[in-house]
């Protein structure tokens, strides 16, 4: 079973029937982590999550540690995050310093755990955690990929692009191949965010060449966003939708949605503002910049419906800081709301 999951010849290696009750106990725990790799390998990441977790039960120690780091990973790429970090709460303590190996397998956890505290929407301590895999990698071994790419998802959510887009360059000269496109992708979101579209489209278009990358409407949706700050509407509109049609809902809508005020056609653009509103995570950047600009378009619609107005308004002022210019406008939209629902409840109760 080994040497074809090794191989890569997954469903043969699951095909292989060993009974767990007769190996020896410290086979039992690599018996299932080959079987996992093999599911991993097939895509079939849930069934590959719970077979670390029974091989994590079968091991010792360290390799008990490094189980349970697999299952965290995939646990992170199904969108688990809080699952993730009570799996590696579980792993820390196996760490006690005496093996030799424990220095890149320690990394791995502070890498794994930066993902999940970030996912988790705790970038500060994300930070500290990537900072640590960074200096582990560094002691133990050499600088990787993924921490490099981690590192520059942090400081983008801690508002630092230019710090992001560091991270980002330097991922990018460690990457294979196959992580190329991921590297380039975020290299051009970071420069996007620096208002430099016409880099950001270069390092875009790279990313969609790769037809084997697996968020390309995601892309279409950052090329649109080009576009759309190139000044080349008609462009900007044709990508967004393409991307919209492919899945990429949010970031799209984003862009029709701009692309739409431009051209003044405001049903058109709250449809798309409140699409993200739906499709959005909550509090995310962009569920936060749906309430605002629905919000103001309501507004220079006249407030034709001022209860919704008000709503689009109050939610995003609860995550949007004083300091931002959007702060005032937003409450100007709350009082005018209110105001006219006072109005409309009077006349109602006359």
């Amino acid at each position: 079973m080994a040497a074809l999951a090794l191989a890569e010849q997954p469903q043969a290696a699951l095909d292989v029937y060993l009974p767990l009750s007769e190996l020896p106990e410290h086979l039992q725990w690599r018996l299932r982590s080959w079987q996992a790799d093999s599911e991993e390998q097939l895509g079939h990441t849930q069934e590959a999550a719970l077979l670390y977790a029974e091989a994590a039960h079968h091991a010792q120690g360290l390799n008990r540690a490094v189980m349970l780091q697999e299952q965290a990973a995939l646990l992170l790429q199904l969108g688990q995050a809080e699952e993730a970090r009570q799996v590696l709460a579980q792993a820390r303590p196996l760490y006690l310093g005496h093996d030799l190996d424990e220095g890149l397998n320690l990394a791995t956890w502070h890498y794994l755990q930066a993902q999940a505290l970030l996912n988790l929407g705790k970038p500060d301590e994300a930070l500290a955690s990537i900072r640590e895999a960074d200096r582990l990698e560094r002691a133990f071994g050499d600088p990787s990929y993924g921490v490099a790419l981690v590192w520059g998802q942090v400081m983008t959510q801690l508002g630092q692009p230019e710090e992001a887009l560091r991270h980002f360059e330097r991922a990018l000269t460690l990457a294979t191949d196959a992580d190329r496109p991921y590297a380039q992708h975020e290299l051009g979101v970071a420069l996007l965010d620096l208002d430099r579209p016409l880099e950001a489209r270069e390092r875009l278009e790279a990313a969609l060449a790769d037809p084997e990358y697996p968020y390309q409407p995601e892309v279409l949706a950052d090329l649109a966003e080009c576009d759309y700050r190139l000044g080349r509407l008609q462009e900007a509109q044709q990508a967004a939708e393409q991307a919209l049609a492919q899945g990429a809902v949010v970031p799209a809508s984003l862009v029709l949605g701009s692309v739409a005020l431009d051209y003044y056609h405001l049903d058109e653009a709250l449809d798309h503002y409140e699409r993200v509103v739906r499709e959005a995570a909550p509090q995310s950047r962009d569920w936060i910049t749906a309430h605002q600009m629905a919000a103001d378009v309501m507004a220079q619609q006249g407030f034709r419906d001022p209860a919704a107005a008000y709503a689009h308004a109050q939610q995003a002022l609860e995550y949007t800081p004083e300091s931002d210019d959007w702060y005032g406008t937003l409450q100007d939209h709350l009082k005018k709301a209110e105001a006219l629902m006072g109005e409309k409840s009077g006349r109602m109760l006359n």
